[in-house]
Order: C-alpha cells, then sequence, then structure tokens
C-alpha cells in the first residue's frame, strides 16, 4: 500500500514588494507609468481609446495591439466579433488616432471597462487589453485540450476557490508590448522570459538529479505544509491557496497506462484581469522522477489561436521523502513576444496547464478508486499560485527554491 500523510494546514497574509517607479515616454526608462493612470469617471459608448489612457500608443501600443490580431484573420474571433457587433473597419480607421470608441467596439467591451473603472483598474491596464475584452463573452468558455487523453480518471478535486480568501488583486504595472521590438522594450516586455540570456540558469531537460532530490528545498514545505519559501510563514489556508482570488479544479488525464498528465485547471472568480507572466506554481504530484518535464501545455480560450501567446516555463521536480511516490512540482510561466492582452487571466474565465508526467519511472501506482481520490486531493490541497507583482519577475521565489531550469515551449 501507498504511504500517506495528511497535508497540515495554517496561515498568513501576504505582503508586498515595494512601490513601481513612475517615469513616462518611450524614450524614458523601462517600467514606465505615467502619473495620472486614472480611467475616467464617467464612461459612455462615446468615450475614445485616446480619453481612457492618452499614452495609449507611446508606450503602449494599443494600434498595434489591436491591427495586428484583427479577429477577421483568426476564425474563432471572428464568430466572436461578429456575435458581439464589433465593427472591424472602424477598429482599422480610427484606433491610431485615438478616436476609437468603445461603441465601435460593440456589446462587450462598454461594460467591462465600466467595471474596471469602478475596481480602480490601471488606465494603462485597460486599454492594453482591449482588444481582448472586445471578444470576452459572458459565459465561461470552455478549454480546449493540447493533448486529448485516452481516458480521465472519474476522481477529481474541486473546483474550489483559493481557501486563505485573497482580496482583489490589481496589478499596478503593466510594461509595454514593444511591437516595434525596440531593446529596452523587449527586455521590459519578456524580463521573464529572456532571464536566462542574461544570468546563470540550468536546464529542466533533463533535470540534474541533485535538483531532484535536494531534500533541502524549501518547496517541499512550501507544498505539504502550507509554508512560504520566502518568508518561513503560512500560506494562509488549510488548502489550495493564491494570491489572487481564482478557483482550482484538479484531474488526471491517461494517456496510457505508462503516462499521465496531470491536468490543473484555474478560473479567474475576481472582477479584474491579472496577467499570468511570471507567476509560479507549486504542488505535490505523481513522481515522474524528472523525466520529461519538458511536456506541459498551456491553455487559455482568450487568445486569436493556441500557436500565439504559449509561455515557456521554469521547472523543477523535487522527490518528497516523506510521501512514497510523490514530488513537488514548481514551475513558472515565461511568456514572450505577444502582447499582454494573451498573458492574461480574465474574470470569469479560465486557463489551465498539462503537465506530463512518466509515471512509468518509478514502481508506484495508484490502483484504487480511494489512493486515486487521495491523490487528486493531495495534489489539490497542496496547490498554490503566486503572480507576479510590481514586474518582479517573482525573483525571490526563483532563488529561494532553486526554480532556475528553463524547458521551452
Amino acid at each position: 500500500m501507498v504511504r500517506r500523510r495528511t497535508i497540515l494546514k495554517s496561515s498568513i497574509a501576504f505582503g508586498t514588494f515595494g512601490l513601481a517607479s513612475v517615469v513616462t515616454g518611450r524614450n524614458a526608462s523601462p517600467f514606465a507609468v505615467a502619473a495620472d493612470d486614472t480611467l475616467p469617471s464617467t464612461i459612455t459608448a462615446d468615450t475614445t481609446v485616446e480619453e481612457l489612457c492618452p499614452q495609449y500608443d507611446d508606450p503602449y501600443y494599443v494600434p498595434r495591439d489591436f491591427l495586428d490580431y484583427l479577429p477577421t484573420q483568426y476564425s474563432s474571433d471572428a464568430e466572436k466579433a461578429a456575435q458581439f457587433d464589433y465593427d472591424a473597419e472602424a477598429v482599422q480607421n480610427t484606433v491610431e488616432d485615438g478616436t476609437l470608441t468603445l461603441g465601435d467596439l460593440g456589446t462587450q467591451a462598454l461594460p467591462l471597462v465600466q467595471t474596471l473603472a469602478e475596481s480602480d483598474f490601471p488606465a494603462h491596464a485597460t486599454v492594453k487589453l482591449l482588444p481582448r475584452l472586445a471578444l470576452l463573452p459572458d459565459e465561461t468558455e470552455t478549454l480546449e485540450l493540447h493533448n486529448e487523453p485516452q481516458s480521465v480518471w472519474e476522481e477529481t478535486a474541486g473546483p474550489t476557490v483559493a481557501n486563505n480568501d485573497p482580496p482583489q488583486f490589481t496589478q499596478e504595472q503593466w510594461p509595454t508590448d514593444a511591437r516595434t521590438y525596440i531593446p529596452e522594450e523587449v527586455a521590459e516586455r519578456d524580463r521573464v522570459h529572456d532571464q536566462p540570456q542574461n544570468e546563470e540558469w540550468g536546464s529542466a531537460a533533463p533535470l540534474p538529479d541533485n535538483v531532484l532530490h535536494d531534500d533541502t528545498n524549501p518547496v517541499l514545505d512550501a507544498a505539504s505544509e502550507k509554508i512560504h519559501p520566502v518568508s518561513g510563514e503560512s500560506l494562509g489556508g488549510e488548502g489550495f491557496t493564491a494570491t489572487a482570488p481564482m478557483a482550482a479544479e484538479v484531474n488526471m488525464h491517461v494517456l496510457n497506462d505508462g503516462y499521465w498528465y496531470q491536468y490543473l485547471e484555474f478560473e479567474n472568480v475576481s472582477s479584474v484581469p491579472y496577467h499570468l507572466d511570471g507567476a509560479v506554481l507549486w504542488w505535490l504530484g505523481p513522481s515522474g522522477m524528472g523525466e520529461n518535464l519538458a511536456d506541459g501545455h498551456y491553455n487559455n480560450a482568450q487568445r486569436p489561436d493556441p500557436s500565439l501567446g504559449h509561455p515557456q516555463r521554469d521547472v523543477i521536480e523535487v522527490v518528497h521523502g516523506d510521501y512514497e511516490g510523490l514530488s513537488v512540482y514548481a514551475t513558472r510561466l515565461a511568456f514572450h513576444d505577444q502582447p499582454y492582452h494573451m498573458r492574461t487571466a480574465y474574470p470569469n474565465q479560465r486557463w489551465s496547464l498539462e503537465i506530463g508526467t512518466p509515471v512509468y519511472a518509478t514502481d508506484v501506482s495508484f490502483p484504487t478508486s480511494e489512493e486515486r481520490q487521495q491523490l487528486i486531493d493531495t495534489m489539490l490541497n497542496s496547490l498554490h499560485v503566486e503572480l507576479e507583482t510590481n514586474m518582479d519577475r517573482n525573483d525571490d521565489l526563483i532563488e529561494a527554491i532553486n526554480l532556475k531550469h528553463r524547458v521551452p515551449n
């Protein structure tokens, strides 16, 4: 029989990492946000992009974000554009001079922008997200899978909201989308993706044995004891925890008898979007002994096409000596090239990860329904998601748990 231990439970509140600098202009230093970043007090169908945020083009490239990815170019977006009365001709004719109105974008953008204004969401982030807000459906969309499984376990866990009850999470500073590829702007936009080019970094394909069997890594207690690897304090919940309002669900997808996909699905249950660039996740799951960690996939319906807006990952697996057949997995999402409106979890919408796991690498199996349910519950209860704040790449976490091992997308 596989030995199991109940995951311990405890509590804490998270701190912040400091304030963003305030500079302006395309020729200014990176990490620039205008001093006045508040949406207008009155927003109507006649409100223009320029009225929402005068810096819509410089430094945020909103016209290019629209024009480079017009919905007429992508079948799923074309269907949404027709459904939501999106005026593609008006976008083409007026977005560059800033006179594009919320009414031109159809039925969806106006009420969503009004909600963001009520929530004190940053103006620059609002206009950056407009290309997707205009196509955001009222209903929660079903995610498509990258790998269709042979079967799915009947045992499941969730969906459940984060047990530490995180408050509204607003990322006050969003980077330029760098559509003209000025090097300084690209460095800001792709700061997570490009980090291995500028620092000493390893590969997770294959993962070094000293990482796989590092019994001093604080990520072990982060998952099993819900202890933050940096602060040493409790993560604040008895099961799934996060730094932003979200719900999580865990399933197991079976490709064949020896190869599974751990499936983690999340939903933004707040009223504001948050981007996922630099997000760090960890959880206890079935050991794959560090083999094939490059096999991982990201799903999000809020992008023009699955070939766009998919991240690379920093990823490690650490065998947990107190749980037979289980390891702690930790991963950080590292997007590149595409605008931030494709890197975002939108209110009432979902995103997910598929983590390939060669379970043939161990002699531990989960033959009974009771054991499978216990595994799935353990995965969910140990799961934590920490989003990026102040464009800091979650560097403190990366250092603390040695998450410096990259795999391509």
